[in-house]
């Protein structure tokens, strides 16, 4: 049943995106570039941040102002505070769209199983980043994070109140807590990117980067905003008063209203149980036996293009010596195979095959993948 409700979501998220291809056109199609989308938010937040890092001075006395000279002193400082704050969001809706569309389609299991887990590892990064990113404006709701946190931090069993520690950078507010949250949100920023290369490591040939027309498009969406809404700080952190309001941003800061509602072990219990459903999910359904691509060493002249055509890596060249004419063999490793057949296609010498899969076979199958739905009009 569950494999049954999968199917069904790749037809309806194929048959929607051939819909969006009338509206974009099929070169410009979001849908297509969901995996490069979150990385041009992400340069974003990188290019930003550091024309904000100029400026900014995390300490008690100095953040709050550092950040009001950037909003209303510095030339466009406050389009570039706006374009980091809405590249973040942006680029969180892009992640979990990328996400429900991998889930969709079937592109999380088997071979692919290393990207989804460091995808989860990339979200997690992204909400550590967003909260202490919050706390470094130092208003009055970046003190309500820092007491909300390291309160619920102290509720887990034995590792809680060191964590807590840590997170506050010592027992009690001082100078040295915006300077970890300042480390926190600089340097899990630079942990991205080696989650990112983690994220593309079994794909050859990863699309990382969205057409000028669509990337234009996507920057105007939070250009437009950053001059029209102007992001703002609320009122400045007093530490002898504990303040009355908490404006929640939905993308990162969901976690304290859930924390302000009920006890704090019990919202870690559910992240925990969602975090491991989330790990389960590649090996929640059972594959059949694998079959990997075979190369018949009779056919083979060493031409090298079932290695170059191959996504996921799964086949490389060395040197051939059973053969006085041909130099090179290819080998293909079989736990990187996904049996997707395009190593078949590229080679005009019938020199590498797929064990029990026909060609008809395969054709149907993407016949019943492309053709409309049913029910939907």
């Amino acid at each position: 049943m569950y494999k049954k409700i999968l199917d069904q979501l790749q037809i309806l998220t194929i048959s929607f995106e051939k819909w969006t291809n009338k509206v974009f056109s099929q070169q410009y199609n979001p849908f297509y570039y969901h995996g490069a989308v979150p990385n041009l938010f992400m340069w974003t937040l990188f290019v930003t941040g550091l024309l904000l890092f100029a400026y900014y001075q995390p300490t008690l006395d100095s953040a709050y102002i550092s950040v009001n000279y950037i909003s209303n002193k510095l030339p466009f400082g406050n389009i570039v505070r706006g374009m980091h704050r809405y590249a973040a969001d942006a680029m969180m809706i892009a992640v979990l769209l990328h996400a429900l569309r991998v889930y969709f389609t079937d592109r999380y299991r088997k071979y692919r199983w290393i990207a989804w887990y460091s995808g989860v590892a990339l979200i997690g990064c992204m909400l550590v980043i967003g909260i202490t990113g919050y706390i470094l404006v130092w208003d009055e709701r970046s003190y309500m994070i820092v007491l909300m946190m390291a309160d619920a931090l102290k509720q887990i069993p034995a590792i809680g109140p060191p964590l807590a520690e840590f997170f506050v950078n010592g027992e009690m507010i001082t100078h040295y807590t915006l300077a970890m949250s300042f480390f926190l949100h600089v340097g899990i920023s630079f942990l991205l990117l080696y989650l990112l290369w983690l994220h593309y490591l079994r794909i050859s040939r990863p699309v990382t980067d969205v057409p000028l027309g669509l990337g234009l498009l996507l920057m105007a969406s939070i250009i437009i905003p950053a001059a029209v809404i102007p992001v703002s700080s609320g009122k400045p952190a007093v530490l002898i008063q504990v303040p009355a309001e908490f404006p929640t941003d939905w993308f990162y800061l969901w976690l304290f209203p859930m924390f302000s509602s009920m006890p704090a072990m019990i919202v870690w219990t559910v992240l925990f149980i969602i975090t491991t459903i989330l790990l389960a999910v590649p090996f929640l359904i059972i594959d059949e036996p694998k079959s990997p691509a075979q190369v018949l060493l009779d056919n083979c002249v060493g031409c090298t293009l079932c290695a170059k055509d191959c996504p996921y890596e799964a086949i490389y060249m060395v040197p051939r010596t059973d053969h006085p004419k041909f130099k090179q063999l290819a080998i293909v490793i079989d736990a990187r195979c996904a049996e997707c057949g395009l190593c078949v296609g590229a080679c005009a010498f019938k020199a590498i095959d797929l064990p029990q899969k026909h060609s008809k076979e395969i054709i149907a199958k993407i016949g019943d993948v492309l053709k409309e739905p049913v029910g939907v009009g």
